[in-house]
């Protein structure tokens, strides 16, 4: 339901950008400002979030989607309808800091070992933006003819209240994973000898080199739609329609990692792989006059190959860290590092657009695949 913010807004914006008078670096801006909250205090919402617990961190995430999707369905211009996603932001950065901590915890072996359960969990939380986004853009573009943009944005709200919902009549079955013990709040920030530096370093080569990887691949996802219509002459409702087929690809790479992780095989070198081969692919989706059927198929392409990358990205998490109480602080990280990029990505992409055409989008995201290589190197030495 997060992630799905991001997908709703990427397939309604082609119809709300003309309605409110939108230009397309705004447009950019409105797709990626749900990951403000994320790119600004991802760490300190980590610290956050254990001490009001992480359960209830969730259900006040979930609440804050409700009440800013019924309400963004009454913007009648670019300030209303930024502050209403800002509100958004809010709750998507509650829910990302507080759920995958739940899953470790809940995966984690005695004494808070780290079995193949637990990595295989933080597998399949890597999905939860293709899967979210792929709903979101699919959802929206099936919705945008029947209710118009407006009805759309309600729907999901109440949509988003009736899980909020759900998630607080669960809670007390949330097998005592609601709060962070003061021990494990100590550890959060703790750091203890050469060990816990080495863990900092690898954990920080991490989440840079996420944040990179989020810069292309939500840019990607969050241009793609405006690509196909004003590129390739797709409807809004095609385009978002294909979109989510796009996002929801990067399910299978995150099938592959999991195949990986179970069969033991080392993941540095399939990460690099994964984060080298979309940089290349770009250059064949963003066309001044794409062929709607490549495009797309390429888009498709980058993603699987990218849901690689995630999904052993994110079962590295709790490798990395010194301690079972500091993975809330480099969980903090990772989703700091990679809302920045999420909220970068849009923007920096249509502005490489602006000035170099379509082929500018390509550009910055094959830069930024470049630069996460070294960073993937160090993060996954070992692993």
């Amino acid at each position: 339901m997060a992630a799905a913010q991001l997908g709703k807004m990427a397939a309604l914006v082609p119809v709300i950008s003309p309605a409110l008078g939108l230009s397309l670096g705004t447009s950019a801006w409105v797709v990626s400002l749900l990951e403000i909250g994320g790119a600004s205090l991802g760490v300190v919402a980590g610290g956050l979030a254990l001490r009001l617990g992480l359960w209830r961190s969730l259900q006040l995430g979930l609440a804050a989607l409700a009440l800013a999707g019924l309400g963004s369905a009454s913007a009648q211009g670019a300030p209303s309808l930024m502050a209403w996603r800002l509100l958004e932001a809010a709750g998507y950065l509650g829910i990302t800091v507080s759920a995958p901590v739940l899953m470790a915890r809940l995966t984690a072996g005695p004494g808070n070992t780290q079995p193949r359960a637990q990595m295989l969990a933080m597998t399949l939380w890597s999905s939860f933006v293709p899967v979210g986004v792929a709903l979101g853009a699919s959802g929206a573009a099936a919705a945008v003819l029947p209710w118009g943009w407006r009805g759309t944005l309600l729907a999901g709200g109440l949509l988003a209240a009736g899980l909020a919902l759900a998630t607080y009549r669960l809670a007390p079955a949330a097998t005592g994973a609601t709060a962070g013990s003061p021990g494990d709040i100590a550890a959060a920030g703790a750091s203890s000898g050469a060990a816990d530096a080495s863990a900092g370093t690898a954990a920080w080569c991490l989440a840079l080199g996420f944040g990179l990887f989020a810069l292309f691949a939500i840019g990607v996802i969050a241009l793609l739609p405006t690509l196909l219509v004003h590129g390739a002459g797709l409807g809004a409702a095609a385009a978002g329609q294909w979109t989510g087929l796009a996002s929801l690809s990067a399910i299978a790479g995150s099938v592959v990692s999991a195949v990986l992780l179970r069969r033991g095989v080392p993941a540095r070198w399939p990460a690099l792989l994964a984060l080298a081969v979309p940089g290349v692919l770009v250059w064949g989706v963003f066309q001044a006059t794409p062929q709607a059927a490549l495009a797309v198929s390429l888009a498709v392409a980058v993603n699987v190959v990218g849901g690689v990358y995630a999904g052993l990205a994110f079962s590295a998490l709790p490798r990395v860290v010194a301690s079972p109480g500091q993975l809330v602080r480099a969980n903090g990280l990772i989703t700091q590092f990679g809302a920045g990029g999420s909220l970068l990505g849009p923007p920096l992409m249509a502005a490489g657009i602006a000035y170099f055409g379509w082929q500018g989008g390509a550009m910055v995201a094959s830069t930024a695949a470049l630069l996460s290589l070294p960073l993937a190197w160090r993060a996954m030495r070992g692993l």
